[in-house]
């Protein structure tokens, strides 16, 4: 609120309150002095600002009414009316060209001095009793002057004669309801404008804007958005099919019926997952891993490739970032014996400035520090399953039986690991093993061989009939 707006407002109340009509009122039996009427008032408006129009004149009462120049006596109301409602005129003292900012300490002051005064007529409402604990626990250093100036003003009210006393307690209860210390009121400058002030272009804004426009023309950003947007495009038709507001799920869509089905066979403990399902891990990683099924069958793979351990310590950090802080220090430290200490059982393959950083956020860090401060390990080793062993995975015999299973769910009741182990590799010639066949990822017949079982966050399988005896040679 600008200080040019605050003194025209300043010399409209001061023509209200040289020409309004204020006299004693009866409302129900109660004197009310020094007020006057809405319909009053409006005339009083459509007089000095020679308005022809009544609801021009009530806008304006209702806007020196916002601003704190007049406040109705009886009931706190939004816009004035034109009617016998009781309004009066407020203190200039109050005015907001004269307190432009409202303090704690003054509203400390008026509350401790509500609370010196007789309960019945002048006890704090619940808003203001939330205020006083606040400023109590805000102020309590210094409550001791405040009571003394509560006691000071209280004792020179008293000197004042009753009608007086009336009005400048309404005045003051008026006041403190529309600008108490923060609560919103309209004399509060919006954020817009004043970064508009703040923006102001100059000379050297020109210039700048300039450089950046000569520097659009070389960059040329308008075909990167225009790649990016393509980019999001298509991201958006891939995903169209697996969202069930856009294409119709099967069975049946459980958001608009009471069939729950869809729901159901998609489930996290389900045999065999959905065609659907299996799809969406061909889309991206991210859409592998967070589908649990999805994760065991991928660990299953990586099994195959001796490296499990990548998934296992990326599941492992995302159930530390989730857990509560008792249990932050000790899964910290089994992961670190797990995967990332020399020798350990399962350790992954990182660089070395990250496995410096990492061991000294654990020892150096504190509780938030050490639940993030595997994040570097953890985007190092994503990036390596992202870029080499996801394109294997949707490339190997292991996924494609799982397809398969989802595919020919209606005809055969075979879980996803049974698939996996029962599906033929390849057109090769079966062999019966011998002594002097070693096992090597880069060997091709290493496709053939699958771990015996799954990690411990599989479920186990099914008996296998035990391998043939090697054949030997006469």
């Amino acid at each position: 609120m600008t200080s040019t707006t605050l003194a025209k407002l300043d010399a409209v109340s001061t023509k209200i309150a040289e020409a309004a009509p204020l006299k004693t009122h009866k409302y129900f039996r109660i004197a009310v002095p020094q007020a006057l009427t809405g319909q009053n008032l409006v005339l009083l408006l459509q007089e000095i600002l020679h308005l022809d129009d009544t609801a021009d004149a009530i806008h304006m009462a209702t806007l020196l009414m916002h601003y704190g120049y007049i406040f109705p006596v009886i009931e706190p109301t939004q816009t004035v009316k034109d009617d016998n409602t009781l309004y009066r005129l407020q203190l200039p003292y109050f005015w907001p060209s004269n307190a432009v900012q409202t303090d704690n300490v003054e509203y400390a002051i008026y509350l401790n001095k509500r609370l010196m005064r007789n309960e019945q007529k002048h006890g704090l409402d619940e808003d203001e009793i939330e205020a006083y604990n606040k400023l109590v626990e805000l102020l309590g250093h210094m409550w001791g002057f405040i009571t003394v100036q509560a006691e000071m003003q209280l004792k020179m009210q008293k000197e004042r004669k009753k009608s007086e006393k009336v009005v400048f307690d309404s005045e003051e209860r008026a006041f403190w309801r529309q600008r108490r210390p923060g609560q919103a009121n309209c004399l509060e400058q919006h954020v817009q404008k004043l970064e508009k002030r703040l923006r102001k272009c100059t000379a050297q804004n020109h210039r700048q804007e300039i450089e950046r426009m000569k520097q659009a023309l070389k960059t040329k950003p308008w075909l990167k958005a225009l790649k990016a947007s393509d980019t999001l495009v298509s991201w958006c038709e891939s995903l169209q099919e697996y969202d069930a507001f856009l294409s119709t799920p099967q069975p049946s869509n459980p958001w608009v019926s009471d069939d729950t089905t869809l729901w159901v066979l998609n489930a996290d403990s389900v045999e065999v997952p959905t065609e659907r399902r299996v799809k969406r891990w061909g889309l991206s990683v991210h859409e592998l891993v967070k589908d649990p099924i999805g994760r065991q069958v991928l660990e299953t793979f990586l099994e195959s490739e001796f490296s499990s351990e990548n998934i296992r310590f990326w599941m492992a950090i995302q159930d530390l970032q989730n857990s509560p802080n008792c249990q932050v220090d000790a899964k910290a430290q089994r992961i670190h014996d797990e995967f990332l200490a020399s020798g350990a059982p399962c350790q992954i393959n990182i660089d070395s400035r990250t496995l410096e950083g990492t061991l000294r956020a654990l020892k150096e860090g504190s509780m938030v520090v050490r639940r993030y401060a595997f994040s570097q390990a953890e985007e190092q080793i994503f990036t390596l399953m992202k870029k080499d062993s996801y394109p294997r995975f949707i490339r190997s015999a292991i996924y494609k039986g799982v397809l398969s299973a989802a595919q020919q769910q209606g005809s055969k009741r075979l879980g996803w690991r049974n698939a996996i182990f029962f599906t033929p590799m390849g057109n090769q010639k079966k062999t019966p093993m011998t002594a002097k066949h070693k096992m090597s990822r880069d060997d091709n017949s290493s496709q053939n061989i699958l771990p015996k079982q799954l990690s411990s966050d599989s479920l186990p399988l099914k008996a296998q009939p035990p391998p043939p005896p090697p054949v030997v040679k006469k």
